[in-house]
């Protein structure tokens, strides 16, 4: 079961992901439950959020998800492992990792992390990176239940919008990236591969071509329930009333 503790307008909030047990005074207690599959059997009280995710079997044979990419993914995999781009986890370069991805996000406008939001997710946190000649390239990181056999995409960055490296490069490394953590994570047992949310039928060309990058990967697209306790919508309202707004990311 994956369940941590986050900071909202300075307020902790519990949060599960994948799987929920929830007690009476969770439903009161600021709580947030994504992409639920296990519930005990039990109904989970508060809003409801129905979205889309992008699931990939990673109980399928190793050539049969590499048929699965799309014939440019295929090509450039193996141009970035032909020109020397190396793949590996490491877990305990949290501070690296918000630096590098927090980069990456002001550039794009979207929220940051902190180091101190991925100590908390400890035991649930995962790193990858992507380097070329001693430079980072593009790094991810993911959330795991080891229980449900589930990994999620969490954060991912890359250099590709800096001017001191070649962008192509960087694309290819991003997509071997993926690929290499998906290798890794079904030789460890895992089961699926969860890229993230989907924006069905969205107008915003930015956030189509995110979804077409994912879809190059194959999968299939699924519907998640989110759960957002009393207490959490009421912190929510709250925090849009008086334009308090968290700056680091879930």
């Amino acid at each position: 079961m994956v369940r941590y503790k986050m900071k909202y307008m300075a307020l902790p909030v519990g949060v599960s992901w994948f799987s929920a047990k929830q007690s009476a005074l969770d439903q009161v207690l600021p709580n947030v439950y994504y992409h639920i599959k296990e519930s005990g059997g039990k109904q989970i009280s508060g809003q409801k959020e129905i979205s889309k995710t992008l699931e990939i079997d990673l109980t399928q044979p190793e050539e049969s998800l590499h048929a699965g990419f799309i014939k440019s993914y295929r090509q450039q995999i193996r141009q970035a492992e032909d020109e020397g781009v190396i793949c590996y986890f490491k877990d305990d370069e949290l501070e690296f990792f918000s630096d590098f991805f927090n980069q990456f996000a002001r550039s794009k406008k979207i929220h940051t992390v902190t180091p101190e939001r991925l100590v908390a997710m400890n035991g649930h946190l995962k790193l990858s990176f992507a380097s070329f000649n001693g430079v980072i390239l593009a790094a991810h990181s993911y959330i795991v239940d080891n229980d449900l056999k589930i990994v999620r995409a969490f954060h991912s960055a890359s250099r590709r919008l800096e001017d001191s490296v070649e962008r192509t490069r960087v694309g290819k490394a991003n997509k071997l990236l993926h690929y290499k953590d998906m290798l890794a994570f079904k030789q460890q047992g895992f089961k699926t591969y969860d890229f993230g949310g989907i924006a069905i039928d969205t107008g915003n060309p930015e956030l189509k071509g995110i979804n077409d990058f994912k879809l190059g990967f194959g999968g299939q697209v699924v519907e998640c329930e989110n759960f957002y306790s009393y207490g959490y919508v009421l912190l929510r309202k709250l925090s849009r009333m008086f334009k308090i707004t968290s700056k680091t990311t879930e």
